[in-house]
Formats: structure tokens, C-alpha cells, sequence
């Protein structure tokens, strides 16, 4: 299982690596005319003088004004038609251009959302079509409506290498999309089989990273009611990731208990799970929606607590749990600050942001995978618990023999079974005589080593199918299905014999003892006290003859 899940990482890590990888060999020059004037006098060059050249790292375009804003692009060569060169722009979201390329005299609208769609494509860029190349001394002039302030690279590259890079992408995506699915599902599973709200919370969370990653990419232009929802503003990305803050915050309070363990620390997270929520909210209301800057630094701080939290819990505390969170969270809530940082104009690190888009996807689905381990984990432990107060409840801990409450839960089912199919059922009531003598000369000690010995050798009469319970103090209840009473009264003799017949050892002395048995056969429609008491009858019986002998009642 680990060396699976190691290989599937490792070619997940291998093909973000060549998405992420530029893909043309010659460079473009990008300038960017803050005005917008009109087209007419644009094109004509009256504005070219105004034109300053790109300060991003790389080609790419980063615009942070809500206008519509003029860039100009050249190549350092000539390009040909040869291999049908296309202009591509990459994870442009919401952001959409209208295109003036050589050899049309109108413009092109391209968007991953609307009716600019150009579905022949993946949603990873914005593809051109340069029917003519790119002729010396030519420009491609692009008017950007800019609605998100992510690094868009540019490049120009051939038909084959457009596809080529859809199919990875493509590829990606549904590896990511339906890891993430089946975790949800089997998260959603979960929660409704153990009622757990740690398995709701993460369900909830499952569901808004898919929101996500389906809203932000483009892929929910599949679905009508998704593609015009997230297509219409960048206001449903910021609720879906705002209320998946709110329901991972709690998600970790419940499953930390950080309300025991680090009060202090949980008050600051119960106020960070709120305050996400009110920003949610907020953002649904046209009138009194946030800053996005104040959405997306809510989020970052949401994300430091819980990585401070998980770190020290942790490393102060030791918790196990605790360390594998941080682990699953550490890439993720790295991953999720930098496009934050993205979103609100903040980072440019690199002009590049492809690395941060496929970084945050792969982390989302690691993260979610490992914490859905960790739950599994979680889960192993509570029925390894459950199964540990299930025997400590049905076996004695002194002789390993089934408790009394088991032992007869044991008898009313092999009742049911004697009735059903017609067989015969007998029990026997075994008693250790002069027990208390023992006790009394020889210690406690010597009192339960004698009881574990008779346990054992009684056990060597039993079959598989018979029982063998401890009623109380030194009585014990052996339960013999498909035995009728004389061959009951058989059995109980070979216990009684094996017991008698040789002493037990404790430590230096010799210990001899003997028993008393009752055996009783159950007669049909015959209650479950009806048949214990009748073999208690023959107990007594036994007793009241001498002890060391078997009675049976009829």
C-alpha cells in the first residue's frame, strides 16, 4: 500500500514538474499601455510612445487594474505557419482579452467562462489562433479585462505542443478531481455510519476544495448552474474558500480536541472559524462585501493558527495526531497563502505562476488523502478500543473464561438455535469445593491459580462448540450444545474425574480439590432461569451428597 501510494505520488510530482515547465523556445517582449483608449487609434500606434515594457519576471502578463488595460506583444523572431502557431495565455480564471492578431482585421473575445469559451481547448489557457504567424516587425495587441491579479505567462507555441499540454492538464486534473471525489465519498460514508462530526466537518471540506478546484480552473463551465455561478465574479471562490476555512478550522478543533488540550489556543481558533464565516457570509451580500484583501488575510491567519496549533501540540505535547496534521496541512496552507498573496497583488515572485496553481491542486489532494489516512488511522484505533472493552466485558480477566452477562447472552443464543433446528442443549454448574478453605490456608494467590487450573483442564472437555463461563466467585457454567443429558452427565464426569484425579502445583505446595457438578437438559419452551436453576438444583444436590460428585436434574 505504501509503495503504491508512493509511485502514484512520485508521477504526480513528475508531471506537475512538466506542466510547469516552459514550453516555447523563443521570447516575447510584452509592454502594457496603462489607458484605455480606442482601438482605432491604438492600432494606428498613436498611443506607442506611452508603452512601458513588462516588469514581471518572464512573459507573463500581471495586471492589477479593474479597467480594461492595452499590452502589446512581440517576438524576438519571425514566426512562421509552419506547425500552427497559437498565442496561449495561461490561467487566465476570470480574466478575459480581446484579441487583435496579424491577418484579421476584427477582434477575437477568448474567456474560460461565457459564450468567449472556446471549448476545443482546455481550461488552463486562452488559445490564439496566429493564422499568419507573427511576421517580422508584426505585434499581437490584446485588450485585457482583468478581474484577478494571478500571473498570466504568455507564450507562443505550436497546435501539437497546445494539445499536448491539454492532455497533461486534462490528465491532472482527473486525477486530482476524482481522488477528491472518492475521498468525499468515502468521507460522507463515514459520517453517516458513525455520526462523528470530524467525519461531517471533513466531508464539508472535501466537497469545498472540489468547489474549488472545479470553480477556479474553469472545469465548472461543464455544469450550467456552476459555469455561470463561478463565472460571473470571483465573489463564489472567495465564500467557497472562506466557509472551507471556517469548516477545516473546526474540523481540527474537533478532532484535536483542542478545547481540553490548549483552551487558550482554541479560543483564538473558535474566533478565527467564526470570523471566516461572517466573511462568507458578507461576501454572498452585494451591499457589504469585503475588501478581497480582508478575505484573503483572513484566511492566511486562519492558516498560521493552524499550523501553530498543530506544531504545538505537537512538538510541546508529543501528540501523534497532531504531528500528522501538520505534515498534511504544512504544503497546503503553504501553497493556499501564496495564491492569497496571488489574489490580492501581493506576490510576484515569479512571473511564472504555474508552479503555484498545480502546486496548490496537488497539495490540496495530498493534504486530503493524508488526513483521510489519518482519520482511517483514527478509526483502526477506535475499534481496536472498542474491541479491547468488548473482551474485557465478555472475558474474565482472571481465568479467561466469558464473563456471566456473556456467558448467558452465549446460552440465549444456543436456545434459539436448539429450538429452531430441533437439537438437543444442556448446561452444567460447576463449583470447586471447599474453595474458601483454600483462600483461607493458602492466600488469594493460591485461590486464583487453583481457579485458572480447573479453568484449563475443564476447557480440555470441552469442544469448540461448547462454552465455558464464570458464573461467579469459584462457579462456573459450561454450555454443551447438541448434548442431551446423558451425555452431559459423560462430560461433566471427565471434568470432574481430570480434576480430582491429579493435584495442582502452586509454587512449592501440592494443592488437591475436588468439585460438585449439576447437570440439566433443556426441555422445549423451557426459559433460560427455568434450565439455570434446575442444574443449580443438581449443584446442590451434589453438595448436599458429599461434594465431588455429579447430580443431574431432570
Amino acid at each position: 500500500m505504501k509503495r503504491q501510494l508512493g509511485y502514484f505520488l512520485l508521477r504526480g510530482v513528475l508531471l506537475w514538474l512538466c506542466l510547469v515547465a516552459p514550453a516555447v523556445a523563443q521570447s516575447l517582449m510584452l509592454e502594457r499601455l496603462d489607458d484605455d483608449p480606442p482601438a482605432h487609434e491604438v492600432l494606428a500606434g498613436v498611443y506607442d510612445a506611452m508603452l512601458r515594457p513588462n516588469d514581471t519576471a518572464g512573459a507573463s502578463i500581471y495586471e492589477t487594474a479593474r479597467h480594461p488595460v492595452w499590452w502589446r506583444i512581440r517576438a524576438d523572431r519571425q514566426i512562421s505557419v509552419a506547425g500552427q502557431p497559437k498565442l496561449q495565455i495561461e490561467f487566465p480564471y476570470l480574466n478575459w482579452v480581446e484579441a487583435w492578431v496579424p491577418g484579421r482585421s476584427v477582434p477575437s473575445r477568448h474567456a474560460i467562462y461565457g459564450a468567449a469559451a472556446d471549448r476545443r481547448y482546455a481550461t488552463r489557457a486562452l488559445v490564439i489562433d496566429l493564422p499568419e504567424g507573427l511576421p517580422q516587425g508584426s505585434v499581437v495587441w490584446l485588450r485585457v479585462h482583468a478581474q484577478s491579479t494571478i500571473p498570466m505567462p504568455v507564450s507562443i507555441v505550436s497546435n501539437d505542443v497546445v494539445h499536448r499540454r491539454d492532455l497533461d492538464h486534462v490528465a491532472w486534473y482527473s486525477f486530482i478531481l476524482g481522488l477528491t471525489t472518492v475521498l468525499a465519498v468515502l468521507s460522507a460514508s463515514l459520517w453517516v455510519r458513525l455520526r462523528e462530526p470530524v467525519y461531517g466537518y471533513f466531508t464539508v471540506n472535501l466537497l469545498c476544495v472540489l468547489l474549488y478546484l472545479i470553480g477556479f480552473d474553469g472545469e465548472a463551465r461543464g455544469f450550467p448552474v456552476l459555469g455561470e455561478l463561478f463565472g460571473s465574479s470571483p465573489v463564489p471562490i472567495r465564500v467557497v474558500a472562506t466557509f472551507g476555512g471556517f469548516v477545516i478550522v473546526n474540523f481540527q478543533r474537533h478532532y484535536l480536541n483542542t478545547a481540553f488540550r490548549i483552551p487558550r489556543v482554541d479560543l483564538a481558533l473558535q474566533g478565527s472559524a467564526g470570523w471566516l464565516l461572517v466573511m462568507a457570509v458578507l461576501n454572498v451580500v452585494p451591499q457589504i462585501q469585503p475588501y478581497p484583501v480582508l478575505t484573503y488575510l483572513s484566511l492566511m491567519l486562519a492558516s498560521l493558527l493552524l499550523l501553530f496549533s498543530c506544531a504545538w501540540l505537537g512538538g510541546v505535547r508529543g501528540h501523534r495526531d497532531a504531528w500528522s496534521l501538520l505534515v498534511a496541512w504544512t504544503p497546503l496552507l503553504l501553497f493556499s497563502m501564496l495564491r492569497s498573496l496571488e489574489l490580492i497583488g501581493w506576490n510576484r515572485l515569479s512571473g511564472n505562476g504555474a508552479w503555484i496553481g498545480y502546486g496548490l491542486s496537488m497539495s490540496l489532494a495530498l493534504s486530503c488523502l493524508l488526513v483521510t489516512l489519518v482519520l482511517a488511522d483514527h478509526m483502526l484505533e477506535l475499534r481496536r478500543d472498542r474491541d479491547r472493552a468488548r473482551l474485557l466485558a465478555n472475558v474474565d480477566g482472571l481465568t479467561g473464561a466469558l464473563t456471566r452477562v456473556a456467558v448467558e447472552r452465549r446460552l440465549e443464543r444456543d436456545i434459539d438455535d436448539a429450538r429452531q433446528m430441533g437439537t438437543p442443549l444442556s448446561v452444567a454448574f460447576i463449583d470447586i469445593d471447599h474453595f474458601k478453605r483454600i483462600n483461607d490456608e493458602y492466600g488469594h494467590a493460591a485461590g486464583d491459580a487453583c481457579l485458572r487450573q480447573v479453568v484449563q483442564r475443564v476447557r480440555g472437555w470441552l469442544r469448540a462448540s461448547d462454552a465455558l463461563g464464570r458464573h461467579g466467585g469459584d462457579e462456573l457454567i459450561a454450555i454443551l450444545p447438541g448434548a442431551d443429558l446423558a451425555a452431559a452427565r459423560r462430560v461433566a464426569e471427565g471434568i470432574r474425574i481430570a480434576v480430582s484425579s491429579q493435584p495442582f502445583q502452586f509454587e512449592c505446595t501440592r494443592l488437591r480439590c475436588t468439585l460438585s457438578l449439576g447437570v440439566a437438559s433443556w426441555l422445549p419452551d423451557e426459559s433460560i432461569e427455568a434450565l439455570l436453576q434446575r442444574a443449580d438444583n443438581g449443584l446442590y444436590a451434589s453438595k448436599a451428597a458429599g461434594r465431588d460428585r455429579v447430580s443431574t436434574e431432570m
